[in-house]
């Protein structure tokens, strides 16, 4: 068992998974600094403002095995000024926390704000409904086991996380069974738009120092596709409309992306043999369009044509040779 809980705890507000921004810092990632993760946060006009506080049973919940001899206690740091306290195994929104007594979430976050979504503000103005009311989830499924939930697999130096006590970065690739876990926003407790699966990226920059201040975190999807929950009532539906409306017109999928400016320390507690963190979540769900790459066929399409203008150009060249 990990015998410095104090430690951990203020060890993991900047090193843990889903990433957390030092307050009173302008600095943000710079993702050019990124050798294995292909993924980056896709700048939008079109955003739902998120923040989830762990007081109002909100948030997204870190977690470990406490046993430090099983796989899934999780990583020491090795990266340049690290803080030395490890990295998490699992991740989840807090209603998928292993706590003990449960936590009684039934979201992750709650919409704060708004930027762009037109239709979307005009059928909540229209409709009297207070923007207070949609939340966005992402946990493993309810009859799953807690151990379901997005993991660091074999936690393996190089293919799960990528680090080097030469650089201050790390890169985590936290994956699930995409059958396990689900991603959705919600009207009240009523599921209304789900989403696709995506692994979820946790990138950290400890910085110049070992200091905790100059940490750097974020954490982010890929673009993910909306679809309409089936069965709504009237109101809900056209609540769902209203969102796929505009993301539609953004570009056709969304994106999470979490960035806390305003570090709180996270609370502990335990729970099923884990140790458990719960911390505030702030970011944003993005409607964007992803960059797009030629399909298969596509690219052996241009791959034969240029074959065969090469091949006619030398053909072409030959005979006005010939010729000469």
């Amino acid at each position: 068992m990990r015998t410095q809980i104090v430690p951990v705890i203020i060890g993991l507000t900047s090193a843990v998974t889903m990433c957390s921004w030092s307050a009173a810092r302008a600095a943000t990632f710079d993702f050019n600094q990124l050798k294995n993760i292909s993924s980056r946060p896709i700048d939008s006009d079109n955003r739902l403002q998120l923040f989830g506080n762990p007081a109002d049973k909100q948030g997204y919940t870190a977690f470990f095995n406490l046993d430090p001899s099983a796989l899934d206690s999780g990583h020491a740091d090795i990266s340049l000024n690290a803080s030395g306290n490890g990295a998490p195994y699992y991740v989840t929104g807090r209603q998928g926390s292993p706590e003990v007594p449960a936590s009684g979430a039934t979201r992750t976050s709650t919409v704060a704000d708004i930027v762009g979504f037109p239709s979307l503000s005009n059928y909540l103005t229209n409709n009297s409904i207070p923007l207070s009311s949609i939340g966005f989830s992402f946990s493993r499924k309810s009859d799953r086991d807690f151990t379901k939930t997005w993991n660091l697999g074999n936690d393996r130096l190089g293919e799960d996380w990528f680090a080097s006590p030469d650089s201050p970065i790390e890169e985590r690739i936290y994956k699930a069974n995409p059958d396990d876990v689900e991603t959705f926003l919600s009207f009240g407790t009523t599921k209304i738009l789900s989403f696709g699966y995506s692994n979820i990226y946790s990138v950290l920059n400890y910085g110049p120092t070992t200091a905790l201040a100059d940490d750097i975190d974020s954490a982010f999807t890929d673009p993910l596709t909306a679809t309409k929950v089936a069965g709504l009532d009237p109101l809900a539906e056209g609540l769902a409309n209203a969102l796929l409306q505009d993301v539609n017109a953004a570009g056709g999928r969304v994106q999470l992306v979490i960035q806390d400016n305003d570090v709180q320390l996270p609370t502990f507690t335990t729970g099923n043999g884990f140790g458990v963190l719960n911390f505030q979540l702030v970011g944003s769900l993005r409607a964007v369009r992803p960059a797009t790459v030629p399909e298969p066929h596509s690219a052996l399409g241009l791959l034969v044509f240029g074959t065969l203008g090469g091949v006619f150009y030398l053909k072409k060249r030959k005979l006005n040779m010939k010729q000469r």
